[in-house]
């Protein structure tokens, strides 16, 4: 499963870098969001290459939505990031997951500026191009990145700002970086301890990367502490665990506000 997923993730991302720079058409989706021919020619791709391995399975991809019905799922999102991606900023990715029963068991986030692979398998670790990786250390929120982002409703965004004042003069640096999965990677490869996204229904933004910073030892739950769900939550904190019931507690106390 592993080659398969990297083979079509980095076809997939060929085709994102053939043609950055080059976009004819970007899309209004929805009040502040976009989608470029690229993402089309991605998730076409990507689904294509599900299709012929895996006929029978189903596929939920974030431009054309759900096509078949297995318990056997992949969930892809062919460029997240697509607003970095429309200005040129390199940081935007293809992910990759695959479920089973409503649990994802395999996931893959490539990075095509970086050429950065990132895979995991349930209970096998996590990788980064094939070397071993995990979370952090950082246990002291001042000393502290915390990436964040959140779903596209006035909701959404009103939570965010909360938690943005609320957080920012107790942390080092709060950073919005634009593409989910590849920050919850960056999680995983301990180059961050802790990402937050509230309020949104977008699960391939989050399917492929949370299973990755678990498999790299971090923990992943809702704003309450359960054990985040694919489909069930619309908020999630992912970090590397020892910083994480600080940073909930921090999160419940600016929403109280």
């Amino acid at each position: 499963m592993e080659l398969f997923i990297k083979q079509v993730a980095k076809g997939a991302g060929r085709i994102l870098m053939k043609h950055i720079g080059k976009l004819k058409h970007i899309e209004q989706k929805g009040r502040i969001d976009v989608v470029t021919e690229a993402d089309k020619l991605s998730e076409k791709f990507i689904i294509s290459q599900i299709k012929k391995k895996f006929p029978e399975h189903a596929v939920l991809g974030e431009e054309t939505g759900m096509h078949g019905k297995s318990k056997n799922l992949w969930v892809i999102d062919p460029l997240d990031g697509t607003k970095n991606y429309a200005i040129r900023n390199p940081f935007f990715n293809v992910s990759i997951a695959f479920m089973q029963n409503r649990e994802v068991t395999h996931a893959g986030v490539y990075a095509p500026f970086l050429d950065e692979f990132y895979y995991a398998e349930k209970g096998k670790g996590a990788k980064l191009n094939g070397k071993k990786i995990h979370v952090s250390n950082v246990s002291d929120l001042k000393k502290s990145f915390v990436q964040f982002c959140n779903g596209l409703s006035n909701k959404a965004i009103k939570n965010i700002s909360k938690i943005f004042t609320h957080l920012r003069p107790k942390v080092l640096a709060l950073r919005q970086q634009g593409a989910a999965e590849l920050e919850l990677c960056f999680v995983a490869a301990g180059r961050a301890p802790v990402y937050i996204m509230n309020d949104f229904d977008t699960p391939w933004d989050v399917a492929a990367g949370s299973l990755i910073v678990r498999e790299a030892g971090g923990k992943v739950t809702n704003f309450k502490g359960e054990e985040f769900k694919l489909f069930k939550h619309r908020n999630i904190i992912a970090s590397n665990g020892k910083i994480h019931n600080k940073i909930m507690k921090e999160i419940r106390k600016a929403l109280q506000s």
